[in-house]
């Protein structure tokens, strides 16, 4: 089955749930994006319900006034679906939560099973926080490791409007007591040079290698942007830093915590907890139990 999706990369990410639910009854599925995702790509190629991705380089895209994408109707019916954000996801006196959108699209009904869109974050974070490797010290005496203390920062988001930098400056000064801070992203800047602790590594990574570096931290703080929805599918606890609160917004297939920019004292003091207490996710044992089972 052929899916168009060429929406930015956390549109997509809302609506891998919806392909992992077309795979269980079509089979594998053939992607079809642009190159608004072309740095997901790899990460997509990884996902055992994806058979293909394919760029198309024939036309531009764009995300209209209204949030659509223009254009979305790419595929016939006899093709395949047009997943990509549409006017009929827009519901302004009775939004719907994206993922639902798309389930109504295409006509699924999702099951617990497709609640993990990415396993292979997923599973790189279990394998890397659930192993005791011990090693013999100088001394004889074995020494076990453990992961750094490392906390991600990800201030940025392409369309919606973020907690100033200075918030998140705030934040970083408050924290390398008990963490590295890591900075993710695509535009440095000077805001983060002076903070002790603190490693700006925006414009040094790829999509590909920040989302291991999100998958392994002890806690993702971020904007509404991609690396929330990477860090949240890794099962990394992730808390969602954003006054502009969209209700359409909220995951229905991971947990999630949001904080808004005057809860900043607050979501530092629950942040420093992971130092000393690490999970390797926010999921409920039950909810997590039912998503195994399946």
């Amino acid at each position: 089955m052929r899916v168009h999706h060429a929406g930015k990369n956390g549109d997509l990410i809302y609506a891998l749930p919806v392909v992992k639910a077309l795979a269980r009854s079509h089979g594998k599925v053939t992607l079809v994006t642009s190159a608004l995702c072309y740095q997901l790509v790899p990460l997509l190629w990884e996902q055992p319900y994806i058979q293909d991705v394919e760029m198309d380089y024939t036309r531009p895209y764009k995300i209209d006034d209204r949030g659509s994408l223009d254009p979305w109707n790419v595929l016939s019916p006899e093709e395949g679906i047009n997943l990509s954000p549409q006017p009929s996801m827009y519901r302004p006196n009775a939004p719907v939560q994206w993922t639902y959108a798309y389930a109504e699209i295409a006509a699924v009904k999702l099951e617990p099973r497709d609640k993990v869109a990415l396993p292979t974050l997923w599973n790189h974070r279990q394998w890397y926080w659930e192993h005791v490797v011990e090693s013999e010290g100088k001394d004889g005496k074995p020494v076990t490791w453990k992961p750094p203390k490392t906390v991600v920062l990800a201030p940025e988001s392409e369309t919606l409007k973020t907690v100033p930098l200075h918030y998140w400056e705030r934040l970083a000064r408050k924290i390398p007591k008990h963490f590295a801070v890591l900075i993710v992203g695509a535009k440095p800047d000077t805001t983060f040079r002076m903070v002790e602790g603190c490693r700006d590594l925006r414009g040094l990574t790829t999509v590909s290698s920040a989302a291991r570096l999100l998958a392994e931290a002890h806690l993702v703080v971020t904007a509404n942007s991609l690396p929330w929805h990477l860090a949240r599918h890794a099962g990394t606890p992730t808390f969602c830093w954003q006054d502009q609160y969209l209700e359409r917004c909220i995951p229905v297939d991971t947990p999630y915590a949001f904080y808004r920019a005057d809860q900043l004292e607050r979501m530092a003091d629950d942040a420093i907890q992971f130092a000393e207490h690490p999970r390797t996710t926010l999921w409920d044992p039950r909810a997590l139990k039912e998503l195994e089972a399946a």
